[in-house]
């Protein structure tokens, strides 16, 4: 039942998962790469295919004549600001990078939707990336949880 837990959080908020899935489920470190990754690949690929249908329907549904003709002053926020400069400056790898670490696997798939288009290559450089992340998070912290015993 820990396995699905972790798997299902781990679709949704990749790096909020692994101090729950190392200190309070007392996962090992090979169990918490193995569980990570396989709910990280498949938030990816749910989300992917996800977004990619929403924007379709989007699109389809409400079509330009029924959108307002009047162009609204655009809102900057900061969430609005950070998204802007890392698609400019750092384009797909930039939210590769910052998906599972800043944003959220469903906000990083969205984005590289929105902006890169579904291809086979995308989707694999965003496992790659929470590939990686699994990595780094699984060491950093069962490196904390060996010192502290």
């Amino acid at each position: 039942m820990k396995e699905l837990t972790i798997v299902f959080f781990c679709t949704w908020k990749f790096a909020a998962t692994f101090p729950v899935a190392i200190y309070i489920m007392k996962m090992s470190f090979t169990e918490t790469i193995l569980y990570t990754n396989i709910g990280g690949i498949i938030g990816a690929v749910v989300f992917v295919f996800f977004s990619d249908l929403l924007i379709k329907a989007y699109d389809r549904f409400w079509p330009e004549k029924f959108k307002l003709k009047k162009k609204k002053k655009a809102v900057f926020t900061k969430r609005n600001r950070l998204l802007v400069r890392i698609k400019t400056r750092f384009g797909l790898y930039g939210i590769v990078i910052l998906s599972p670490l800043i944003l959220s696997i469903p906000v990083g798939s969205f984005l590289m939707v929105k902006y890169y288009g579904k291809h086979r290559s995308n989707i694999i450089w965003l496992i790659t990336g929470q590939i990686f992340w699994s990595l780094v998070y699984t060491w950093f912290y069962t490196q904390i949880r060996v010192a502290v015993t």
